[in-house]
């Protein structure tokens, strides 16, 4: 029964054909088609602050570097010809090669390098031979490992050269 009641009604009453009402959250009426418009507007926006983020992280001389290059490759272009320029021409002259005769002469005198300081006291010797730090204070605060080892390396030396002696005395 209620069917026939809803299916009778005009449509004005029963809301059949009518255009759907959003809200938002606080329950105001929104236009829809203003929303979907203001979100897309949103994403162009995040999509262009990206592209600008994007360009921004890259290196300022690396992009220098490639306008020029596509400018100089415009004017190739443009020309029919290659134009090597007086660019090209001191980024050739600034280059140093090994077998370069005249470079003896535009190299300056060695410089002197300032001298580190080393410790001027005795210290104990290990296997690699490096010195001291000049702030070392001379207390050898090893496990002893360093001095065994020399000590049985020097023993089994001795001992060898003590065994060769002994095997060509009869000689």
């Amino acid at each position: 029964h209620r069917m026939r009641r809803m299916h009778a009604a005009s449509s004005e009453t029963s809301g059949r054909g009518a255009a759907t009402v959003h809200r938002n959250k606080k329950g105001q009426v929104i236009d829809a088609e203003q929303q979907s418009r203001d979100e897309a507007d949103k994403v162009e926006r995040s999509k262009h602050l990206q592209a600008l983020h994007t360009e921004w992280n890259k290196g300022a001389v690396q992009q220098k570097q490639r306008a020029d290059e596509e400018r100089r490759i415009e004017r190739v272009r443009a020309t029919g010809k290659v134009d090597y320029g007086n660019e090209l021409d001191e980024e050739r002259r600034a280059k140093q090669h090994w077998n370069d005769p005249a470079l003896k002469f535009l190299e300056d005198k060695p410089k002197k390098t300032a001298r580190v300081p080393e410790y001027k006291g005795q210290a104990p010797p290990n296997r690699f031979g490096i010195r001291p730090g000049y702030r070392w204070d001379g207390v050898d605060r090893s496990n002893g490992f360093e001095k065994d080892m020399l000590v049985s390396r020097a023993s089994a030396s001795a001992r060898r050269a003590e065994d060769y002696s002994y095997s060509v005395a009869d000689l």
